[in-house]
């Protein structure tokens, strides 16, 4: 989310709540039971009200069997080219993926449509089965993507992941995140 739309989104949540106060909170037979119910308001809006950490967070669904010719697409903003920014894929597998192991290809484009492709190896269980990660049927786990990249150029960049398996329709990866998160040129989290 860039921030101007973080500004548009905090002003339609200042305009709800005050809305909210306007036609319920104010209200004669509201005023009575008020006290009973503001817990409830509260906790609303403090999960309407809370932002995601990353500077960019996008899931994007496999249905839980992924094809190998259909790329997960992810496309984002880069508008401050003093920062660094670290790149991570959440990957969230069920307990009928097959493997220990993932195969992804990826595909980065930057703004002048210049392409750069990798092939990474993420290791999704210990050698004797036991999955990583946090979850129990749903197994979520976070895989380091790139480390303090820098970008000379502001603009729209992309992010195509292909499951590189031998299998056509991998089953198992129910659906891959791209977190990027931002931190300063000496390396702090912003």
């Amino acid at each position: 989310m860039t921030e101007g739309q973080n500004l548009t989104e905090k002003g339609k949540i200042k305009n709800l709540n005050q809305k909210i106060k306007e036609t319920i909170v104010d209200h004669p037979t509201v005023k009575k039971g008020i006290s009973k119910l503001f817990p409830i308001f509260a906790a609303a809006l403090f999960f309407v009200q809370c932002e995601s950490p990353h500077y960019y967070q996008e899931l994007r669904s496999t249905g839980g069997n992924w094809d190998k010719s259909t790329p997960l697409d992810y496309e984002f903003e880069i508008s401050d080219t003093a920062a660094l920014y670290d790149f991570y894929l959440l990957s969230r597998n069920n307990n009928q993926y097959p493997y220990s192991n993932l195969y992804l290809i990826t595909e980065f484009s930057n703004p002048a449509g210049d392409k750069f492709n990798d092939t990474l190896q993420y290791f999704l269980s210990f050698p004797d089965g036991e999955w990583i990660g946090n979850g129990n049927s749903l197994k979520e786990l976070f895989l380091l993507y790139r480390e303090n990249i820098s970008f000379k150029d502001t603009g729209n960049y992309k992010l195509k992941v292909w499951q590189g398996m031998r299998e056509d329709r991998l089953a198992g990866i129910e659906d891959l995140s791209l977190i990027v998160d931002k931190k300063a040129k000496d390396g702090k989290t912003k």
